[in-house]
């Protein structure tokens, strides 16, 4: 089944075990929000005890656990979540990441009437906008392919532009916690330094060695510690990220594979070839034909929301 790039889902307290992770921990691998409209929930990311009330909203980020604990029957609130196939774009325009490795460490915030309207507002949209790109999805020409569509391109391009509008919007909400949380210990600023560096240098630099010597490390301690505070290897980090966009400019643009090889600095476009099809299980001609290979992401957000919701009123 194919990994939906942003799910939103209204839930309601009425729904048993909500994501499933009431009877233990799971681990996500979408980035994404709550916000809460009714009701409370008590949970727990990454060990962490947060309370929601009315005009709250919480931040969780890929690979980290979730431990729903307790919630009252009147809960309501919206779920959103994305993978990087969204987000990695909107991080060239983030100038100012400090804020979102402290939101990291503090998920929780109690927002204004005017932040959660604007919130709404935003989420509102975003619904009725990856409806239209959906339906226009699903058309298919006579042979039985689907086709882009006008319509749909300019859906996909809107649903992109109300993302990052509404990440800005969450980045605002936390603008006074950015403020008076500067302080990092010195392998969460290693962590902070690095994907603040990736996002900016992935497409030149593929080898950890130099990400390492940045920040005069060697490469072995370097690699422990990101392992250790991210739950992923600088490697894994570096071929993320050129997957994400690798797979975006074979979708989404008319580029050719040499020039997409060059784009993302590979030796050349056979050496590209073979790496994309060893993570994909395709060819970057059989991905852009449609077909289906293994997935880069692993699968367990999608499942468990199916597996654990009764009310989901819309998957995208």
């Amino acid at each position: 089944m194919k990994e939906e790039r942003v799910t939103i889902l209204e839930l309601e307290g009425g729904e048993v075990n909500i994501l499933n992770a009431e009877k233990s921990p799971v681990k996500l691998t979408k980035t994404g929000l709550f916000l809460c409209k009714e009701g409370e929930v008590t949970l727990a990311i990454d060990d962490k005890e947060f309370i929601l009330h009315p005009g709250s909203i919480i931040v969780y980020f890929s690979y980290s656990t979730l431990h729903i604990i307790s919630h009252s029957p009147n809960l309501r609130g919206t779920l959103i979540g994305a993978n990087l196939e969204i987000i990695q774009p909107m991080l060239y325009n983030v100038t100012n990441f400090n804020a979102l490795f402290v939101i990291k460490q503090v998920p929780h915030q109690e927002i204004s009437q005017e932040q959660y309207t604007a919130l709404t507002q935003y989420i509102a949209l975003l619904k009725e906008v990856t409806l239209k790109e959906k339906k226009e999805a699903n058309e298919t020409a006579p042979t039985g392919k689907p086709v882009i569509t006008p319509v749909g391109e300019m859906a996909r391009k809107q649903a992109e532009l109300l993302s990052y509008a509404l990440m800005l919007e969450v980045l605002q909400c936390y603008a006074n916690v950015a403020d008076d949380n500067a302080a990092f210990s010195r392998k969460d600023e290693v962590l902070q330094k690095f994907v603040t560096m990736l996002y900016r240098k992935y497409r030149v630099e593929h080898e950890v060695s130099y990400y390492a010597e940045q920040q005069f490390l060697t490469t072995r301690y370097f690699s422990t510690i990101v392992k250790e505070r991210s739950g992923k290897s600088p490697s894994q980090w570096i071929a993320t990220a050129l997957l994400v966009d690798a797979r975006n400019l074979i979708k989404h643009t008319n580029m050719n594979v040499k020039e997409i090889s060059d784009t993302l600095n590979f030796p050349n476009q056979s050496y590209f070839g073979k790496w994309f099809k060893n993570l994909t299980g395709l060819s970057p001609l059989e991905f852009r034909k449609g077909k289906v290979g293994k997935s880069e992401e692993d699968p367990t957000f999608s499942d468990i929301v199916k597996r654990g919701l009764t009310h989901a009123e819309e998957e995208y």
